[in-house]
């Protein structure tokens, strides 16, 4: 909003009313002047969100503006619980990376609440063994940790996560969707045990 008289962008807000249609009173820091500006508020919509949550998805609904705009990786709140976006699909059946209220057709996002769950694989030479943990979400896992979870001692050689496979570094859990491992040496001492997270087996011959 600029001043009528200075054409400066510079103002305090001294008085709003309205709803809907909010009057506001608006002092130019310029040049003192003050002067009044009408804004229609647009009213806000109900939105489909589709929350996974490990395996299971739920429906939920969250109000939002039309003309906000969405993108992934964005966090929301629904219900008082923090959900991270990972997909948006606008009212033509596409999926986008960043879009309009106004267009949106359902929102697709993560649940940011409780553990991260984690798959870890172990190629024993053709066997692997697979194992499902839970972890905190800012768990860090690294590439060359070794590991004990239950019987196995195992050396982590890569990680999958959101975005890509990395052979190095490290990466939060809550980023990670699976960890590749080989069986480490007897010499090799684990770093950090994983057999009271592990939630789920998943034995593959």
């Amino acid at each position: 909003m600029k001043c009528p008289v200075c054409n400066s962008e510079s103002h305090e807000i001294l008085k709003t009313k309205g709803k809907n249609t909010k009057e506001i009173l608006i002092k130019c820091n310029e040049c003192g002047n003050t002067f009044r500006e009408t804004i229609k508020i647009p009213k806000m919509v109900d939105c489909r969100v589709i929350i996974s949550k490990f395996s299971q998805s739920e429906k939920k609904q969250i109000k939002l503006y039309p003309d906000e705009i969405l993108q992934v990786g964005e966090v929301l709140v629904v219900d008082g619980d923090e959900v991270e976006i990972t997909s948006l699909e606008n009212n033509r059946g596409g999926r986008v990376s960043k879009i309009q209220v106004l267009e949106l057709e359902t929102i697709w996002a993560t649940s940011l609440a409780g553990p991260a769950r984690v798959g870890i694989s172990i190629d024993y030479g053709g066997r692997v063994l697979s194992r499902k943990v839970e972890v905190e979400r800012d768990f860090q896992f690294a590439v060359d940790d070794v590991v004990k979870m239950g019987k196995a001692v195992f050396r982590i050689k890569s990680m999958k996560t959101i975005t890509s496979k990395i052979r190095k570094g490290s990466a939060p859990a809550e980023q990670i969707k699976r960890v590749y491992g080989r069986p480490a040496s007897h010499k090799d001492k684990f770093q950090y045990e994983l057999t009271s997270k592990i939630v789920e087996n998943e034995d593959i011959d």
